[in-house]
Parts: structure tokens; sequence; C-alpha cells
């Protein structure tokens, strides 16, 4: 069965010129986290996709049921659609969509152009992580960790539970992408807030420090928390993301 998407949160597809930007949301996020960057990017001449990734902007009984190669899938799909007639492709990723980001940009280095990292996740502290298949087999939710946002009013559409089935899926998927940071070798730009307490900033020293690009920059933007595409920087963010594509197409 079709179920509805969350209002604002569809899937988002915009015009432009022969460079594309694929932007990728986060795990128990939604497309909403990255429209405003994706506006943002089309106002100067570059084509953008924001993809869904599948079982995210329904309910959290949805995504309990997907597994990653859904999600590798729905990325691979988006930059299909993406190149198709466009000379470049960047990839735009934020927290766990930095994960399947960095994975594809290891894989297909020929197809990506470049790759933003904002709050990227690839390592997790919380030791509940070791006994994730437990707790999913001993209970299907538990707290949700989203609207992780400083500025007053920001809001963040993403399920107020966390799914472990699907959380155990996410996080051995999470060591696949920091395994693979060393086959990483196009132009990168790392953003994140020491203040983020969704994803541990030792993430961002971590991409930044064992991906095998030459071209690479690590920029922290302290006023905000995890979601800086949304929060008191994300000007900034939008900002230095376009620049960032700009100056290497």
């Amino acid at each position: 069965m079709e179920l509805d998407i969350l209002a604002g949160a569809e899937e988002f597809s915009f015009d432009g010129g022969p460079v594309g930007a694929l932007l990728i949301h986060g795990f128990t996020g939604s497309p909403q986290g990255l429209r405003g960057l994706g506006e943002y990017l089309t106002e100067r001449g570059i084509a953008v996709e924001g993809i869904r990734l599948p079982g995210h902007g329904t309910t959290w009984q949805d995504l309990n049921t997907r597994r990653s190669s859904e999600w590798v899938g729905a990325v691979e799909e988006g930059h299909a659609k993406l190149a198709e007639g466009r000379d470049k492709v960047f990839l735009v990723s934020l927290s766990f969509g930095s994960a399947l980001a960095l994975d594809f940009a290891a894989h297909h280095p020929d197809r990506v152009a470049g790759l933003v990292s904002l709050a990227g996740m690839v390592l997790v502290k919380d030791p509940r992580r070791f006994v994730s298949g437990i707790i999913a087999r001993l209970t299907p939710s538990i707290p949700g960790v989203g609207n992780d946002i400083a500025e007053p009013g920001g809001r963040e559409i993403v399920y107020e539970r966390f799914p472990t089935s699907a959380g155990h899926q996410m996080l051995r998927f999470i060591k696949t992408a920091r395994r693979a940071l060393p086959q990483v070798s196009c132009p990168l730009l790392v953003m994140h807030s020491h203040n983020d307490h969704t994803v541990h900033p030792d993430n961002a020293l971590e991409i930044h420090r064992r991906a095998a690009s030459t071209d690479k920059r690590l920029v922290w933007v302290d006023d905000s928390y995890h979601v800086i595409t949304l929060d008191v920087d994300r000007q900034r963010v939008f900002e230095s993301t376009y620049e960032f594509i700009r100056d290497r197409s």
C-alpha cells in the first residue's frame, strides 16, 4: 500500500544549468531539511535533485521495514536522473546522508565532481550501538533524536520515534561508509558544529582526516546545533556550499 507523504516532506527537483547537485537527507528526517539549500542553489543556476530515502517522510513504522540497500539504491537512482545531460554532479548530504554520499563517491569516483558533508555521520559514540540488534528484537522504537536546532522556532520534519530495526541497518551501514573513506578522492567540504548534540563533532574530523581527497576543507559553524541547514548558520552553509560547487565547476 502506498503511504501518504507528510506535508512538506516531499522530494523536489529544480531545473538548472549543466551542473547538478544531488541532495541527500538524514536518518528519520526528510527532504525538507535541505529544501531551502536546494532553492538557494537553483536560484544560482545549479540543477537540484532532493531525493526522499525509502521509509522517510511517511511513518517510523514504514522506515522500520526498510534495508540499507534501498537507501543506496535511491542515491544511485537520484544521481542517474540528475546526471543525464549534465557535465558535473556534486553530492550535498546531511547527517546520515553523508554516509550514503561518501560510500557512493568511494565506489563511483568518476561520477562525483565534489562532495559537501553537512553534520555528516560515519561513527556513533552511543554505547547502545553495541547491542542495537538486541534492542531491535526487544522493542520496535525508542524516543527520537530530531530537531536539534539552536534557533528558536526552528523545525525539522522528523520522526518523534527512532525505529530500532532500521536503526540497526543504519549503524551497520555507517561502518561500511567509514571503511570506504580512504577511497574517497573527490573535492570535499566538511561543515559541522562543535555544539552538535546528535552527531558528535569527531565525525567531521574523521571524515576530513581519512578521506583521500587532496582538495578538502573543514569548516565549523558553532552558532548552530545539528541541523545546520535549518539553523542560525544556514546562510553561511548555503553560501559555502554554493561557492564550493561554483569554484569546482
